[in-house]
């Protein structure tokens, strides 16, 4: 009755979390988004507050906590849940808030937690909660400030995605101030760049003329000082073009990680994880190459306009010649690099799937040399990079000769200017003059043709990372997280076929699984055992039917919370790069490391780690090289009871254990009085289960304990009788 009460509470609680939504959704849409309210966070202390705050810098509204959630960490994860924003710990240096940038969770020296956000024009400012004022960050302020604070990324979001979408991240990466900075940097660079023609006019037009010889020195100064003026504002322009790149860098590629991250599994099935890497850096690559085109070559196009009246000012019977000379160069410049891009686009996929073959020969490299098979492997990465060659290597002689030839149209365009100052009879000084002028009008004019071939680069690319924006993240802000599961959970009508063409594997299937039971999964191999473990975690959709945990549908609850609420073993789980501790507590990052000890000791692994060189600390390679397949399985055992959650799901989690290691391992998890849902090829190891249920053409087929269907004499009696005779 009890349990039943808690469900009805829990699914009022979802309701009136939906309708808050709703009124939230409605008011937004008359009013600004950022200014619209919530309805959730009114009553929220300082803490949620401030991480509120800091979330709604980052474009994203918070998610919800529970009224009974009492641990920070915990509060600031159920609030960056729904958005998928991700956060990591960093530490304050003197004089940070001059140079960093994005939104921080921080500290004051009284205790109270505050949001430290970028104002518009540089600099920081956060909200005293004592003086209700706003507080900018200088010398004084940052040194009543906590050295540790919380950083976190913007994220993309949680929707399929296009380029169009992918632009608009870009434009809320940057604040005003980096406006600003590279509009500044742009405006003073092209002003700086007239001086060297005018000083030319007054070398040429003044000095030399006049024959007086104690100016030489003095406008050789100035030609030297508007020389090393332009390099140095060049420089500047450089770094506030780097700063811009660097922030963006790093919001794309920790925003392009936390989405990989929340795509279903189903996502990588498709792809080899080196053509995945591939894939994911061009994410970063195509951000970049919009910011360039937008951020320089377009506002050096609307910039060397001023050139052109300069020009226009020294010698005006040459600005039609010279213009009609740079947009040959032009012209032809754009078109060329637009055929290469088409070549690139080829190279591009043929690389994707060359990394993808060679990331593939080096994770097998044991099993290579163990078959022999050097050479065949040798061919493999042959072929792959046979067809990258081709396309990288291999275009028209004709575009390898571009750059010869628009040296050559220059040439010609230079015997042409010569002409036409001729017939015009120019003096030297407005010849001289206008030389610099054309030559920096030239430059500017091939920068901006030169972003043709980037303009032509963005399609292949933007096809490229297609699938990474395109893919439906598990994630949703809409989504409610999973808050406790009380252990017990319902499959209802569920059926299941990985596409259209394909038999059903889950065909109708139904059971229930009560608070505390132990239950086992059996069946011949290929009977649907593992798809149901990967239904139960969402990993897969059933085409029908739903799954219930308590009052939480699969379907309807963000998956990433209900995974953390279970302890899972999978068939082909494996150990992470690193030291044991971090191996058992990655699923659950408050662990201290007498936590680890105790979820060790449940394992039956306390005593191999002691006999390890650094014990907890000892490096395991990635799959869990270095340690045996029993200690592997215990590793992972205790990596899934480490959070002390309510039910734990093992797929052949035993397989490699003795019977006194797997009995120790059964009985340490009977003390944790938990729902424990197994899938066990070897019968042996379910003799005690409360209940098995035994699976056959995806559906269930027989249900009971042990003995009961041992009695029953149907399919579990004859796989046991078929493993009692194996093992003869």
């Amino acid at each position: 009755m009890r349990w039943l009460e808690s469900q009805i509470e829990t699914r009022a609680r979802l309701d009136k979390q939906v309708t808050e939504r709703a009124y939230a959704e409605l008011a937004s849409s008359v009013a600004n988004p950022r200014q619209a309210p919530t309805f959730v966070f009114d009553d929220l202390e300082q803490a949620d507050g401030a991480v509120c705050a800091a979330l709604r810098y980052c474009g994203v509204e918070p998610g919800e906590v529970p009224a009974n959630e009492t641990d920070l960490e915990n509060r600031i994860e159920y609030l960056c849940r729904p958005s998928g924003t991700m956060r990591r710990t960093v530490r304050l240096e003197p004089n940070w808030y001059k140079n960093a940038f994005g939104a921080l969770l921080g500290q004051l020296d009284t205790g109270e937690p505050i949001a430290l956000l970028p104002q518009t024009l540089g600099g920081y400012k956060y909200h005293d909660p004592s003086t209700g004022r706003k507080v900018k960050v200088n010398a004084t302020t940052a040194a009543h400030i906590e050295p540790e604070a919380v950083f976190f990324y913007r994220p993309l979001p949680s929707k399929p995605l296009s380029v169009r979408d992918l632009v608009q991240f870009i434009f809320n990466v940057f604040d005003v101030s980096d406006y600003l900075l590279v509009l500044l940097a742009a405006i003073v660079a092209t002003v700086v760049g007239l001086l060297p023609a005018w000083a030319n006019q007054v070398a040429f037009g003044v000095v030399i003329p006049s024959g007086q010889e104690g100016l030489i020195l003095p406008i050789g100064m100035l030609l030297l000082g508007v020389a090393i003026s332009t390099a140095l504002i060049n420089i500047c322009r450089n770094l506030v073009m780097e700063r811009v790149s660097l922030k963006l860098d790093i919001a794309t590629e920790a925003a392009t990680f936390a989405r990989l991250l929340s795509l279903p599994t189903s996502f990588f099935k498709q792809y080899s994880s080196g053509n995945l890497s591939v894939r994911v850096s061009q994410v970063s690559m195509l951000t970049q190459l919009i910011t360039s085109l937008i951020l320089g070559s377009g506002l050096t196009f609307v910039l060397s306009i001023v050139y052109l009246f300069q020009i226009a000012a020294y010698a005006s019977s040459l600005v039609l010649p010279a213009l009609l000379i740079v947009l040959v160069q032009a012209t032809f410049t754009a078109l060329t690099t637009v055929l290469i891009a088409r070549y690139n686009r080829l190279a591009m996929d043929a690389n994707a799937k060359l990394s993808g073959t060679v990331t593939a020969l080096l994770n097998g490299i044991q099993k290579i040399k163990l078959a022999g098979a050097e050479n065949r492997a040798f061919a493999k990465w042959a072929h792959s990079y046979s067809d990258y060659a081709r396309a990288t290597y291999n275009i028209p002689g004709f575009l390898s000769a571009v750059p010869a030839i628009v040296a050559f149209i220059g040439m010609l365009g230079t015997i042409a200017i010569y002409y036409f100052a001729g017939v015009s009879q120019m003096n030297i000084a407005d010849y001289m003059s206008f030389n610099v002028a054309y030559g920096q009008m030239n430059a500017s004019i091939m920068i901006i043709a030169g972003a043709a071939a980037q303009f032509a680069q963005i399609k292949p690319m933007a096809e490229m990372v297609a699938p990474i924006l395109e893919a439906e993240p598990e994630i949703a802000a809409d989504k409610p997280s999973v808050e406790t599961l009380t252990g017990g959970l319902e499959v209802s009508g569920v059926s299941f076929r990985y596409n259209e063409s394909s038999p059903y594997v889950i065909n109708n299937l139904s059971f229930k699984v009560r608070p505390g039971e132990y239950v086992a999964l059996v069946g011949k191999s290929g009977c649907g055992k593992s798809t149901i473990m990967r239904l139960l975690l969402g990993f897969e959709k059933p085409e029908r039917g739903s799954i219930f945990y308590g009052p939480y549908d699969v379907s309807k609850v963000d998956l990433r919370s209900l995974r953390q609420s279970i302890g899972t073993v999978m068939q082909d789980g494996k150990l992470f790069m690193g030291d044991i501790f971090s191996n058992i507590t990655i699923s659950s990052p408050t662990a201290t490391l007498d936590d680890a000890w105790a979820a060790a000791e449940l394992a039956g692994i306390a005593d191999d780690i002691r006999k390890m060189p650094m014990g907890m600390q000892t490096i395991v390679t990635e799959g869990g090289g270095g340690v045996s397949g029993g200690q592997r399985q215990r590793l992972m055992i205790a990596r899934a009871i480490c959070g002390k959650r309510s039910i734990l799901m093992f797929d052949e989690a035993t397989s490699a254990l003795d019977n006194k290691t797997q009995k120790h391992v059964s009985d340490s998890l009977d003390s944790l009085k938990c729902t424990r849902i197994v899938v066990a090829h070897r019968l042996s190891t379910v003799r005690h289960c409360d209940r098995i249920l035994v699976v056959d053409g995806g559906t269930i087929a027989e249900e009971g304990t042990y003995e009961e269907l041992i009695e029953r004499d149907g399919i579990f009696a004859e796989l046991v009788a078929r493993q009692r005779l194996d093992t003869q």
